[in-house]
């Protein structure tokens, strides 16, 4: 399996968390290759995530992306995002011409379980497999040219087809939508993957992607909610709570800062203690923010119908808002 990061230097803490859960959770593979491309990722940082693979006997290659910003001959903004969300859009530029396939992983996932049957997964006429999101208004959709029916999907874990990208140069389709769309796009390379990529897109189970909110809403209304994430049975849907295989520590709720209510925040705990950043200190200065938001859950826990509301009518707003910060 091929698994890769793009990460910028000041996040090299959860880089190595994220990577360290990876290496615990992949003994099953007979093969691992890890790539992790960056602009800025100093040597010190290299050193010790290298030697943390070596430990389990595995391996990294370093891609430097300096200039991958040139390749956007436009102004754009990333709405308060680091510009190395943009590289996502090239890995078929940078990567080895051999590699078919591989598992492109966020910094703020935590892998938790076997990987291995995403070897498995048939991509062959799709640009990607991914997790469809909990919840995108239709709104929000609309303006990719998405109809409501449509499947947004959630791009911190996805599965991608390096070979089919190559053959329909998406990485130049890519760039000429966000150039046509003036480089302004909520949610960036997300987006232009979603209105590029359109039905060219295999669903994953939310056990590899699963974003820790789900565990508020009852399955009754993920049903309607989100029927992409709909299971067969309530013990399968259970499972899944109860035993992901990526945990996508999205949203407000994050365990690296302090006074987070995430139900997931132990097993992040469990990885990070392993790991050479154990005694890095909890971020301060959102405790109010995540009270806030932990209530928003317990309230969807009573009444979901409250959070769908909440989402279509506040949720965009305040995330625009706070991204411009």
């Amino acid at each position: 399996m091929n698994v890769i990061y793009i990460a910028t230097d000041s996040y090299v803490s959860l880089l190595g968390v994220s990577m360290l859960s990876l290496l615990e959770n992949t003994s099953d593979l007979l093969q691992l290759n890890i790539y992790i491309l960056s602009s800025d990722l100093c040597p010190q940082n290299q050193q010790t995530l290298s030697h943390l693979a070596r430990q389990y006997k595995r391996t990294i290659s370093y891609i430097d992306i300096s200039g991958y910003e040139e390749l956007f001959s436009f102004h754009f903004d990333t709405s308060g995002f680091h510009p190395i969300v943009l590289a996502r859009l090239l890995l078929a530029e940078y990567l080895p011409d051999d590699l078919e396939r591989i598992l492109y992983l966020d910094c703020d996932t935590i892998v938790h379980g076997s990987l291995r049957n995403l070897e498995d997964v048939s991509l062959e006429n799709a640009a990607f497999a991914a997790v469809p999101e909990l919840c995108m208004p239709p709104a929000q959709k609309k303006a990719l040219g998405l109809s409501p029916q449509d499947t947004y999907f959630n791009c911190g874990v996805l599965l991608i087809h390096l070979a089919y990208w190559r053959r329909h140069h998406l990485s130049r389709q890519f760039i000429s939508y966000y150039e046509e769309m003036n480089g302004q796009l909520l949610y960036n390379d997300q987006d232009i993957l979603n209105h590029c990529c359109r039905g060219h897109v295999c669903p994953l189970s939310h056990s590899y992607n699963l974003s820790p909110a789900l565990r508020y809403f009852p399955r009754w209304f993920i049903k309607t909610y989100q029927p992409a994430y709909y299971c067969a049975s309530a013990k399968e849907y259970r499972m899944i709570l109860e035993h992901p295989s990526i945990i996508h520590f999205l949203g407000e709720e994050r365990p690296w800062f302090r006074g987070n209510w995430n139900f997931y925040r132990q097993v992040y705990e469990h990885y990070k203690a392993l790991s050479p950043w154990r005694e890095e200190a909890l971020i301060p200065g959102k405790e109010l923010q995540l009270l806030c938001y932990h209530i928003l859950n317990c309230i969807t826990r009573i009444c979901p119908w409250f959070r769908k509301w909440f989402t279509q009518l506040i949720g965009i707003r305040y995330y625009k808002l706070t991204k411009k910060k």
